[in-house]
């Protein structure tokens, strides 16, 4: 049975096949899966269904996207969900981060047990949902909670802690949220960067992104703190429809001596005048 997915419906169906070939049936598959803009879905040759998520968002870093595995269990006992939280993700040495594993379940109502391994060591540092670890060198660690049901079924998941460098703060100064426009016009820009190096404004990228429903073409692009972007209307697209212009500012820094670039963004959202 051919599988298909929606991205802005945010579904997975079959398709029910007569023995011609032709479409008699359209079911819902894992309807109880909550998904965020599925992108690609493929079978693995283990057997499980891989799915590919983008995220809310438009062209920008979305905490939802994600690589998902799904594995089918019959009637047996199923495998945990891990759900790892950490603050702050990033900053100097030393860094006291806060990690959060208590959002993690198992479908089979099992009691958990918590390994946590701050610095992929393979040492285990603590056995408690909540704890805390304070980083004193620099460099990028995968913070990993394995989670295990009482029949032994296991499962990991990780956060990335970068010490050495701190995400730069970057804020539109204009335009602002709910902005009103015309599609053509060019709209000025300033953007507001605050980071732990000295700033490069030749560094800053502004993407104008024609928002149509719950995706976004993006068509123009211009750099610097401030400046002026043209706003198009791409071909393809009428003024009635639900569109908007969406404003996406990012700065990367250049890093440190062992510590990797890291980008900050925000987003801003304009709507048509007319």
């Amino acid at each position: 049975m051919p599988l298909f997915y929606e991205w802005t419906r945010d579904y997975i169906k079959e398709l029910r096949l007569d023995d011609a070939g032709e479409v008699f049936r359209v079911d819902p598959v894992l309807d109880s899966f909550a998904t965020d803009n599925p992108m690609d879905i493929e079978f693995g040759p283990d057997g499980a269904l891989y799915m590919l998520e983008y995220g809310d968002g438009y062209f920008s870093e979305n905490p939802e996207a994600q690589l998902s595995r799904i594995e089918y269990v019959g009637g047996g006992n199923r495998t945990p969900v891990p759900r790892v939280a950490a603050a702050p993700t990033n900053g100097d040495a030393p860094l006291a981060v806060e990690f959060e594993g208590g959002g993690s379940s198992d479908p089979d109502g099992d009691a958990l047990t918590y390994e946590w391994d701050f610095d992929a060591d393979g040492t285990v540092d603590a056995t408690t949902p909540n704890t805390a670890h304070t980083y004193r060198e620099n460099g990028v660690f995968d913070a990993t909670l394995k989670v295990t049901d009482r029949t032994g079924r296991s499962a990991a998941a990780s956060v990335e802690i970068v010490i050495g460098n701190r995400e730069p703060v970057v804020e539109f100064v204009e335009p602002v949220d709910g902005q009103q426009f015309s599609f053509g016009d060019e709209v000025a820009f300033e953007v507001a960067v605050t980071d732990d190096r000295a700033v490069d404004c030749s560094r800053v990228e502004v993407n104008y992104i024609l928002g149509h429903d719950d995706h976004g073409h993006p068509l123009t692009t211009a750099s610097g703190c401030s400046g002026t972007i043209d706003t198009p209307l791409a071909g393809g697209h009428g003024s009635g429809e639900n569109l908007r212009g969406v404003f996406v500012a990012e700065y990367t820094d250049p890093g440190g001596p062992d510590a990797p670039e890291l980008t900050g963004s925000d987003q801003v959202v304009l709507v048509p005048s007319g």
